[in-house]
């Protein structure tokens, strides 16, 4: 009868152990934000290229300071010519910047311009172009000039 037990026990012992191997996920540390490269850290001159209802801007020059803040977020000022300096409003700096970075992927970029008198939000989302670590952004937003749709290039300094 002590055989018995004993041989249940270690069965449902096994049993049990072999269930929770089975319930482990592999994924589970593929989930896990991978943190952007501190590379991309740094100042950026740029190119704006975008149509309105109203007019065209054909590589138009501009500026940004970026620095990682989380594992996946790029943040800093943006200066809308390319010297780093702002120019168009009242601050240091003529509005900031957000991305979010998934390995090369930006998945998500916000512009918050302070431009005086045309002051904008531009969204979009992009990649990291493997040539040169560019960031290369499409985008929309809506400032003074209307409806924006383009892309701007940001290439590290």
């Amino acid at each position: 009868m002590k055989s018995l037990n004993l041989k249940s026990i270690t069965l449902c012992l096994v049993s049990i152990l072999f269930l929770s191997l089975l319930s482990c996920n592999s994924d589970d540390d593929n989930n896990q934000v991978q943190p952007i490269s501190t590379e991309l850290e740094g100042d950026y001159v740029g190119t704006w290229n975008s149509v309105t209802p109203t007019t065209s801007f054909t590589d138009y020059a501009f500026s940004a300071s970026l620095e990682i803040v989380d594992t996946n977020i790029l943040t800093g000022s943006w200066y809308a010519i390319d010297s780093f300096e702002g120019c168009c409003s009242e601050g240091d700096d003529d509005g900031t910047i957000t991305m979010s970075i998934t390995g090369n992927t930006i998945t998500s970029f916000l512009l918050e311009d302070i431009i005086t008198d045309c002051s904008g939000t531009f969204t979009g989302d992009g990649f990291i172009r493997e040539s040169d670590n560019a960031l290369v952004v499409n985008f929309t937003g809506t400032d003074c000039d209307g409806l924006h749709e383009g892309q701007m290039i940001f290439e590290k300094q």
